[in-house]
């Protein structure tokens, strides 16, 4: 009885901490009572001293005329704020680009003002990227075959972008800026030279095919850098040989380093191929031995009970 009374008791009384709870919320939000925002124990101090002096009590107990003669000069009008201009020009949409899709002045996706219209040391994007493409015919890579360089040469001297900004400003954007450039070129290769390079690198490769075709490759080398042309050029023939010789002794060299490498990688592999397959040796006796011994105390646990 004392637990069923004591549990009628503790629910009473919870109901009645809420139904307090409830009217106490209820009285501030109708502002019947005011709940005081927390103070900063910092400010309690200063709170404590305005309370017990006289003269801030009197001051705010007392009415104070002109304040309110203040307080009547004010006048306050509502008027409605003034309409913003607001374009009447369509933003762009997928079907407005989709119609100007062929339009020169909409090729980059935006518009190009005409040409009258650009001012002094401007440019647009079209302009720097046909200015920019001309002195990539002229400047670039020599190694490929260039059939436009007297247009690029005419439209660096007559281009109105060249005559409108300065040739300082053009010379920055070329030093930070270059168009792509797209070859459609591809190298024939032999069969058999791609044979001997898969023999040359498992290292089967003789020292004779090391040295074939070096002639070539040190002219071409010699023809992208001038400097090294020209020196060349300046041994007599006996200098030549030796550094022909000095050369191909250096690759020789670096052929035997190479096979000497890769045998011991081979060598490596094998014994790692020994250890593994001694391994698996390992593990099959063991699987083996492991079956034997389970077949036997089977055929021992039969015979025991058959004797049973």
């Amino acid at each position: 009885m004392k637990r069923i009374f004591g549990a009628l008791r503790r629910s009473i009384n919870r109901n009645n901490y809420l139904n307090k709870a409830v009217k106490q919320v209820e009285k501030v939000d109708d502002g019947k009572v005011k709940i005081p925002t927390p103070r900063h124990p910092s400010e309690k101090e200063y709170i404590e001293n305005a309370q017990m002096n006289e003269e801030i009590k009197e001051d705010l107990e007392m009415k104070h005329e002109t304040l309110i003669e203040n307080m009547n000069k004010f006048s306050i009008r509502s008027i409605e704020p003034v309409e913003r201009w607001t374009s009447s020009r369509p933003l762009p949409t997928w079907e407005s680009e989709w119609l100007h899709r062929n339009d020169p002045v909409w090729e980059y996706g935006f518009y190009e003002p005409p040409e009258e219209k650009i001012p002094k040391g401007k440019l647009t994007f079209r302009e720097a990227l046909e200015v920019m493409r001309a002195k990539l015919e002229l400047q670039g890579n020599p190694g490929f075959k260039r059939p436009q360089r007297p247009e690029a040469e005419k439209i660096l001297q007559e281009h109105s972008a060249v005559h409108r900004v300065e040739k300082e400003k053009l010379d920055r954007m070329w030093q930070y800026f270059r168009p792509f450039e797209r070859r459609d070129e591809q190298k024939v290769v032999r069969i058999a030279d791609l044979a001997a390079l898969q023999e040359a690198m498992h290292g089967y490769s003789d020292e004779a095919s090391l040295t074939d075709g070096f002639r070539e490759n040190l002219r071409k080398m010699l023809e992208q850098d001038s400097n090294a042309k020209e020196s060349f050029e300046k041994l007599d023939e006996k200098e030549q040989q030796l550094f022909l010789e000095a050369v191909k002794e250096q690759r020789q060299w670096e052929h035997q380093r190479l096979t000497e490498r890769l045998t011991e990688i081979e060598s490596m592999n094998e014994k790692a191929s020994r250890a593994d397959n001694k391994k698996k040796e390992k593990r099959n006796h063991f699987s083996e031995g492991y079956v034997e011994r389970r077949r036997e105390g089977s055929n021992h646990s039969n015979s025991d009970a058959s004797k049973r």
